[in-house]
């Protein structure tokens, strides 16, 4: 594995530069820079032939001496997290020690700055609890740059173009989960069987619901988590033990003896076995609230995007009123001679109330897989 350095990188890790081919690491190497944002000292590094972007953010001096596994742990987490088979990124590109040499051309040069004010767009989203930030690189690495050849490349996809031809269909095998969401209302039935991979975030779980359920991710969300089974006989959810939250303001509600973070925080695979009832809820005020069930574990799913399996009916229009405005809608609609029927129905079709089509949703999580 080869990185090399601008001369403020070098300085900073106090090294004496190699002389090393960099055709000898053509896969495995690297530029690398550092910057200081909001007074923190964060590393870029940026793949040579794919311009994929890996960020370490508030590195100190104790992180120097472990510098080399920090630098290889940042690169597997950062590819996990984009749905990348965390073996086939140490076969592929973590193998063998860590050389560091110049910067390579001006060109190169060039496109690592792009790159570096890009980041510079997104690093006030830094999670200051982590050096490696993961949910700022997917931001970048889907966004569209000029490489040193002049083509134009959005990372993610040229770094999956690059595994999948050394390891084909293998590059992404990823543990998932299979769940059944459903919609709480009174009569109608609404849900969504979907496959999703374990490394996502409950923010990216949020994102992956909207797209199923069509709504328009125009207001609040929150996931409720509870340690035991709750009855939902009541429309109103007891307290629970652990909340996921979108916003800083929720922080003002949070109830004794329960634990909240923000939705960006948390990987699921690292709470959904913990947890006997999940519910989402999106629109605090029309407080939709969706039940989620874990169905099964899956050890090896192969793509890197969720999946929909299946699913049943549409989804309320937005901002109709919640529960009550939603009976109330469905009365019109399906009434003979209502007076304001047609004008009912061209504002829920304008609002993107339509029936459930499982290609369809399968085409906007596969597009929102590459935004």
């Amino acid at each position: 594995m080869l990185i090399q350095c601008t001369k403020a990188l070098q300085k900073y890790l106090k090294i004496e530069p190699n002389q090393k081919s960099v055709q000898e690491h053509s896969l495995t190497a690297w530029h690398g820079q550092v910057k200081k944002f909001n007074r923190r000292n964060t590393v870029i590094l940026v793949h040579d032939s794919s311009l994929y972007v890996v960020i370490l953010n508030g590195v100190k001096a104790k992180d120097l001496k472990n510098f080399d596994r920090l630098v290889k742990k940042a690169i597997a987490d950062t590819f996990c997290a984009d749905g990348f088979n965390e073996q086939v990124i140490w076969e592929e590109l973590l193998k063998g020690d860590i050389s560091y040499t110049s910067t390579k051309d001006r060109k190169t040069v060039a496109s690592l700055n792009q790159l570096v004010q890009e980041i510079e767009f997104f690093i006030d989203e830094a999670d200051p609890e982590s050096l490696i930030q993961a949910e700022i690189c997917k931001k970048v690495n889907i966004r569209l740059y000029k490489s040193s050849t002049g083509k134009y490349v959005k990372p993610i996809e040229e770094m999956q173009s690059i595994l999948e031809k050394k390891a084909g269909q293998r590059a992404f095998l990823q543990p998932a989960v299979q769940i059944k969401v459903t919609l709480r209302l009174d009569t109608q039935q609404v849900w969504r069987r979907l496959v999703v991979p374990l490394n996502q975030s409950f923010y990216h779980l949020h994102c992956i619901l909207q797209k199923a359920f069509n709504w328009s991710d125009s207001h609040l969300h929150e996931f409720q988590l509870y340690r035991e089974k709750i009855s939902f006989s009541d429309f109103y959810l007891p307290q629970s033990d652990y909340v996921l939250v979108s916003n800083k303001e929720a922080f003002a509600y949070q109830q004794g003896g329960q634990i909240m973070e923000f939705t960006h925080q948390v990987v699921i695979g690292d709470a959904l076995d913990q947890f006997k009832s999940i519910v989402y809820t999106y629109d605090l005020g029309d407080d939709w609230q969706h039940i989620i069930k874990i169905e099964k574990w899956i050890e090896e799913f192969d793509t890197r995007y969720p999946v929909c399996l299946d699913g049943e009916g549409a989804t309320p229009p937005e901002n109709v009123g919640g529960i009550p405005g939603y009976n109330d809608f469905l009365d019109i609609i399906q009434s003979e001679d209502h007076p304001d029927k047609e004008s009912i129905l061209s504002w829920a079709e304008s609002a993107g109330y339509r029936s459930f089509n499982k290609e369809k949703v399968n085409e906007l999580l596969s597009q929102w897989s590459r935004i």
